[in-house]
């Protein structure tokens, strides 16, 4: 797509100007320059900002015990945050009595659009969604029904990526469902595919 950066800038002033979700309204819209690059070839979808992460420095996984985690596997990856780009199903911090909250399927599908538009304008060769809200959120766009428990790090073809779903890398995830050595592994499994693309 030509002129991807002026698209994006007016994508992220829309998103920064949006009160379509009630709950959400007081929340900053986390999609800017500090999500990753226009050009990568993999986009990386998780749930939402939370509260001290992304929710407080406005850059996706930094700040909080999950972004450290992540940073931990794109290194493990061998990649970087400019050769990447990660944005959420829900672009505002959920918020509940002050604690993160699961995004609702409404506000998944008021941010649909964003989405939509992220993928677009990247065109990246594959998505890999992190947890079971990333998913479903790519699972609207598609009008698929994957499950992460049934299709975690399974390469799945659709007709505009790659998808991969994985286990979001929070401290509670890779405590009680899959490991960092085992989210680390899933990691060199999408460099290794993506050098056979």
């Amino acid at each position: 797509m030509p002129d991807r950066a002026k698209y994006f800038n007016q994508l992220a002033k829309q998103a920064a100007k949006c009160q379509v979700c009630p709950n959400l309204s007081d929340q900053s819209a986390v999609l800017s320059s500090g999500n990753g690059s226009l050009t990568a070839e993999v986009v990386f979808v998780a749930e939402a900002p939370g509260r001290l992460g992304a929710g407080r420095t406005g850059i996706p996984f930094s700040g909080d015990q999950s972004g450290k985690n992540f940073e931990t596997l794109l290194d493990h990856a061998g990649w970087t945050r400019d050769q990447v780009f990660i944005t959420n199903a829900a672009l505002c911090n959920p918020l509940e009595n002050g604690n993160n909250r699961r995004p609702t399927a409404k506000e998944i599908r008021n941010c649909s659009f964003y989405l939509e538009s992220v993928l677009k304008i990247i065109r990246p060769k594959i998505v890999v969604t992190l947890g079971g809200v990333g998913l479903q959120a790519i699972n609207l766009l598609l009008g698929t029904k994957h499950a992460l428990g049934k299709t975690v790090a399974q390469p799945i073809t659709t007709p505009r990526f790659i998808l991969i779903p994985l286990y979001h890398p929070s401290p509670r995830v890779t405590h009680w469902r899959r490991t960092l050595p085992r989210q680390k592994r899933d990691f060199r499994e999408i460099v290794v595919l993506l050098k056979s693309l």
